[in-house]
């Protein structure tokens, strides 16, 4: 670490001023997005009629792709329009998209309306986690800091959303309680045009060479208005979607390996090979995430008791308890890192991956001893569902936060939006195994089912999902001291290079 690298300010109040304005900006498509999420499933099964097996499967498919499809995102801010305006057209088609569900009446206007969200994600996504990497060298202390404090952002929005629009969906209408979700992306858009001069310092090459591209961006939107309605017909054929959604997973694991066969530097090269490993690794945690919005939502409202602590707290609301412990514990862990990098005994990346899979792994195994607990009505109190919440997010933010972190240090940076797409693509594979198997819990369409049975299958899921992330994580241990080994020596690789 450099004598000015050291002796830089930390903490929030001293990062890069568009920092910032990213935080301020996503805080708001967070909102929009997980006030969907928390009541995307019950939304599905009480406006338009559909099984809970047919809900849990249309969102794991929607969530899923919505972060396979970056890879196009990543490659439009990186090669084509340049950051901003990538990021511009996504604030716009997601708020198109979000608020048509608040007017939605039938269910192919809906699938349109998540094949808008689709498309705005693509436009997004990437390109907001492109501007935070833009702000830090790789070697900055405050680069790990960052991301958690982002992470935070993120969460903050989820937060208030997950509390607000599902309160507001149970006393008006699950179309209104969405609806709101728009309006957030009204404020992103007001906001992005207010904040425009720091994303203009913070573009690209591409971005800042590219003169007037105003035609480009309206033969891209025209294109990208097609896309949603196919989208929305691939959505409303879940046999379809899966099968081209793992073949889209297997050409974007083609061109990764291509990409990194045709770097020339030794260290580039070993740096996506770590990676790729870590990211196959981070595929059963997003199996574990995937059942908040499905299997541990209907069963809070299967099998868990409303009140809490004298509150009742309708079982929509549940999933305010992730963001609710990321908010409080991204502090902690972000001082944790700095201190750590100051003490010259960093936390590797691996070592926290392998944390967090075995925090993950106990918080569901806590969860499935809890069901032991049930009383006459086959029901756990709600105290068990945020306990293991909170193990749950601990172990969240070891992983997730930290895989935003891990491939913009390890891979180039000139393949930056590469980079955070492929991290998704490992999300999206993981949210359609974790529906997949959310959808082996619960209630079965076929017959009549009792809430013991339902409590039962609950467990059964419960404990399979922690024991297997237990196990995965014992044996990723054993491997965190040679993976550490290589990824720093392709950090001061790399650090020495872009220093020349």
């Amino acid at each position: 670490m450099s004598a000015a690298l050291a002796n830089q300010k930390h903490g929030f109040w001293h990062m890069p001023k568009t920092f910032y304005a990213v935080l301020f900006i996503e805080f708001w498509e967070r909102f929009a997005f997980y006030g969907l999420q928390s009541v995307a499933v019950l939304f599905f099964i009480q406006k338009f009629g559909l099984k809970e097996s047919q809900a849990t499967d249309l969102f794991s498919s929607f969530s899923a792709l919505l972060y396979a499809l970056l890879i196009i995102g990543g490659y439009l801010g990186d090669k084509v329009l340049g950051l901003r305006r990538t990021y511009l057209l996504g604030i716009v088609f997601l708020m198109v998209g979000y608020g048509s569900f608040g007017v939605v009446s039938d269910v192919h206007f809906l699938y349109w309306g998540m094949g808008m969200v689709l498309v705005g994600n693509i436009f997004f996504k990437t390109n907001a986690g492109n501007f935070v990497s833009r702000c830090f060298k790789p070697t900055d202390p405050r680069f790990d800091s960052a991301f958690t404090y982002f992470y935070m952002s993120i969460n903050l929005g989820s937060f208030f959303s997950m509390i607000i629009i599902p309160f507001v969906a149970v006393k008006t209408s699950y179309g209104f309680g969405i609806g709101l979700c728009g309006v957030g992306m009204f404020i992103s858009l007001i906001s992005y045009f207010i904040l425009r001069k720091y994303f203009v310092m913070s573009d690209n090459e591409t971005g800042k060479n590219a003169g007037n591209k105003l035609i480009l961006m309206l033969a891209i939107s025209v294109v990208a208005v097609v896309l949603s309605y196919g989208l929305g017909l691939l959505l409303s054929n879940p046999a379809l979607s899966k099968k081209l959604l793992f073949s889209f997973a297997a050409v974007v694991l083609l061109v990764y390996l291509v990409v990194r066969f045709k770097l020339n530097e030794l260290f580039e090269k070993r740096g996506m090979t770590i990676a790729l490993i870590l990211l196959f690794q981070s595929i059963l945690f997003w199996i574990m995430y995937m059942q908040m919005s499905t299997s541990l939502t209907l069963f809070a409202v299967h099998n868990v008791r409303s009140e809490i602590l004298g509150f009742t707290i309708p079982p929509e609301v549940t999933q305010s308890f992730n963001p609710f412990y990321i908010f409080l514990l991204s502090p902690i862990l972000a001082t944790i890192y700095v201190r750590s990098e100051h003490k010259g005994a960093p936390i590797s990346i691996p070592a926290k991956f392998a944390f967090g899979m075995l925090v993950c792994g106990f918080a569901y195994l806590l969860l499935a001893v809890s069901c032991y607990l049930s009383d006459a009505n086959a029901t756990i109190s709600m105290l068990w569902l945020f306990l293991g919440y909170g193990l749950y997010s601990l172990g969240e933010l070891l992983i997730s936060a930290i895989g935003l972190s891990m491939v913009s240090k390890l891979m180039p940076a000139r393949l930056g939006g590469f980079a955070q797409a492929s991290w998704f693509m490992a999300s999206a594979m993981g949210m359609k195994f974790g529906g997949m198997m959310a959808g082996f819990g619960g209630v079965d369409d076929t017959k009549v089912t009792s809430n013991l049975e339902i409590l039962h299958s609950y467990q059964t899921l419960f404990a399979y999902i922690g024991i297997g992330a237990t196990v995965f994580a014992l044996i990723l241990f054993c491997f965190v001291k040679p993976l550490a080994k290589a990824m720093r020596e392709v950090m001061e690789h790399k650090a020495s290079i872009e220093n020349i």
